[in-house]
């Protein structure tokens, strides 16, 4: 994520609490600056060294009871305890997300999408522009 994204998400995230969700978290930078927020911040990412790396950097931030890092697939992660969802996908897996977010995010979360939008779902809010868009998402219940 560059900073203008990481900013955008920041911004889409403004009149927001409790917890957020990165899901494919990579160097952590989404999660750390939620944590910095106030959020509870959690991220899910595949690569055993990014993780390290993030847990690294929250110690290093003094983040490390706000921000945590797991390894996990987020196709087996549950998204029912989240406030708000963070998902920096790849156009091919969007559908399948949605899916995936209609069957387990409740209407008062907010889904906060970077770079490609959900297929099937109409954006509350658009923030930015070019390949630093974000989209707000709510899921009707």
């Amino acid at each position: 994520a560059t900073d203008v994204q990481v900013s955008n998400v920041l911004k889409a995230l403004s009149s927001r609490s409790g917890t957020v969700l990165d899901i494919g978290s990579g160097d952590g930078r989404i999660v750390l600056a939620a944590a910095n927020k106030g959020f509870k911040a959690s991220g899910v990412e595949l690569n055993r060294w990014l993780v390290y790396y993030s847990r690294f950097r929250a110690a290093r931030l003094g983040l490390s009871s706000q921000a945590g890092f797991y390894r996990t697939d987020l196709w087996k992660h549950d998204l029912r305890q989240y406030d708000n969802i963070v998902i920096f996908g790849v156009e091919q897996m969007m559908a399948e997300l949605e899916d995936k977010m209609r069957r387990e995010v409740g209407p008062e979360s907010l889904i906060v999408a970077c770079r490609f939008q959900f297929p099937g779902l109409k954006p509350v809010k658009e923030i930015g522009s070019g390949v630093d868009t974000v989209w707000t998402y709510k899921i009707e219940s």
